[in-house]
């Protein structure tokens, strides 16, 4: 040290594996874009968007500007424009299909006590959901004993259900994901 200076790395009061780049640290701000992830295609969402105003047959949904809503307002005014095509959307062709995009199993002793606060997450994420994109609904709620099985139409809401019901009861959630499709398989258990 010829002239006094300490040379080397200083100490910024932040612990060496803080400052490092490694992705367990939690960060603020943007997430990192995910690299080599595959991108799975669905089969059901035409590669062509829609012309003009859209309405689903089944569920009302409106398609108008590249966008589904399933505001009421929107539909009754989209029902009184000319020109107006009648599909079925592609959550309703999930649903009539019987082709899941998420699978959400949970079982647990806990369930039967509980069933009726599960059951009313369950229909608050799926309403929750809806508002956001109307594509993602919950399919089907099947149940048992000790066991709930939802299915959903996409992976999305499956997701956001296992980490809705650890938030609100614990237990265990487990994310799998099919190797030649989006569909998620999610796991609770308590």
């Amino acid at each position: 040290m010829a002239n006094g200076k300490r040379q080397g790395p200083v100490a910024t009061g932040r612990s060496d594996r803080a400052s490092a780049n490694i992705p367990n640290v939690r960060r603020r701000g943007t997430v990192p874009i995910r690299r080599n992830v595959q991108d799975f295609e669905d089969p059901y969402i035409p590669e062509e968007s829609y012309a003009g105003t859209v309405i689903c047959r089944t569920c009302h949904a409106v398609h108008e500007n590249e966008r589904w809503s399933l505001d009421p307002k929107i539909y009754e005014e989209a029902v009184r424009t000319e020109g107006v095509q009648y599909v079925t959307c592609p959550a309703c062709q999930k649903i009539r299909d019987r082709q899941p995009g998420g699978i959400v199993t949970l079982s647990s002793d806990f369930i039967p006590e509980h069933r009726q606060e599960i059951l009313n997450l369950i229909r608050n994420e799926d309403e929750r959901a809806r508002n956001v994109n109307p594509l993602e609904r919950v399919m089907e709620i099947e149940e048992d004993t000790n066991e709930i099985v939802v299915t959903t139409t996409n992976e999305k809401l499956a997701q956001r259900l296992g980490r809705a019901l650890y938030r609100a009861y614990k237990g265990h959630v487990e994310y799998h994901w099919m190797g030649t499709s989006k569909q998620a398989r999610v796991r609770w258990t308590r």
